[in-house]
């Protein structure tokens, strides 16, 4: 009997230190995908109301400055299709009904412009893409456009425009314009 009891003691004991040696490693590894997952946050998505599209985006350069911004179906795995990419940041919004995405390209901290693109996946396929409407005068500086809302009964949105004149009277000053998206396709730009 005491030979089996040693040897039992024995088992448990070594059974407890390779237990301890696994939650130990469990735990190091978990550190070092926690380190790895703050050093570089993941970037955000934009999923479309209706829950078929999804926008996210990427680094646009190695050094992980810019961003790209694609299109895929909801819950795919592939890559998608490259709607924008700037040196700098970039937001996306949708409208209600998921048929426009509007980029707001955020290419410095003092120039912001919106681009609206349409979508459309017709019989399941990659989402195709359309520029339909522009901020005039992209790239001017001190003025930055946002999204506020859409108006898709009147095939508009609704933007404000904010303009930074150091020399006016009021140095800073919002404008909401509501303006109609076009139907006709525009060129797209050539963001790099």
């Amino acid at each position: 009997m005491p030979s089996v009891l040693v040897n039992e003691r024995h088992f448990i004991r070594a059974a407890a230190h390779l237990f301890s040696l696994d939650l130990m490693r469990a735990l190091i590894v978990s550190s070092v995908l926690l380190l790895a997952a703050s050093a570089h946050p993941k970037r955000p998505y934009f999923i479309s109301p209706n829950r078929q599209f999804e926008a996210y985006q990427t680094d646009n350069a190695a050094d992980g400055t810019g961003a790209k911004l694609y299109l895929r179906r909801a819950n795919s795995h592939d890559s998608g299709v490259l709607v924008f990419e700037n040196g700098r940041w970039i937001d996306a919004k949708w409208s209600p009904d998921a048929r426009f995405l509007a980029v707001i390209d955020h290419n410095d901290g003092h120039i912001a412009d919106v681009y609206v693109f349409g979508v459309r996946a017709p019989g399941g396929i990659q989402p195709q893409i359309t520029l339909y409407y522009h901020t005039p005068d992209p790239h001017t500086y001190d003025v930055r456009w946002d999204v506020l809302d859409w108006r898709l009964s009147k095939h508009s949105i609704i933007l404000d425009k904010e303009v930074s004149d150091p020399n006016a009277k009021k140095p800073r000053y919002h404008r909401r314009i509501v303006a109609h998206i076009g139907e006709t396709p525009l060129p797209l730009p050539n963001e790099t």
